[in-house]
């Protein structure tokens, strides 16, 4: 029987008078959900991240890393967000590296 421990961490980042929250869960070993929302009430968007992979050697991802592997965004470009993807999968990243995952 596997036993998953769910851990939550939130992390909120004020970008051009809009606040947007990051809620990181741990869905299950190796797999983290980072939901993206507006002014803790909204949800703009989902991003699964899942660590790499012992056997993957492509670099410049490190053994530690983890890979968003799915995301839907586009509430974030609905409510005219000028965040691009790649500054939304870093601040996740980080979120992630922060928790000390």
């Amino acid at each position: 029987m596997d036993i998953f421990i769910f851990l939550c961490s939130v992390c909120i980042f004020i970008h051009m008078d809009i606040v947007l929250t990051y809620n990181l869960t741990v869905i299950e070993e190796g797999r983290i959900r980072i939901v993206v929302s507006l002014n803790e009430t909204m949800e703009l968007g989902t991003l699964y991240f899942e660590k790499v992979k012992k056997g993957f050697s492509t670099k410049p991802i490190s053994m530690n890393a983890w890979a968003c592997v799915d995301a839907k965004i586009e509430g974030l470009y609905q409510q005219g967000e000028s965040l691009t993807p790649k500054e939304i999968v870093g601040r996740c990243q980080e979120l992630i590296r922060e928790g000390g995952y």
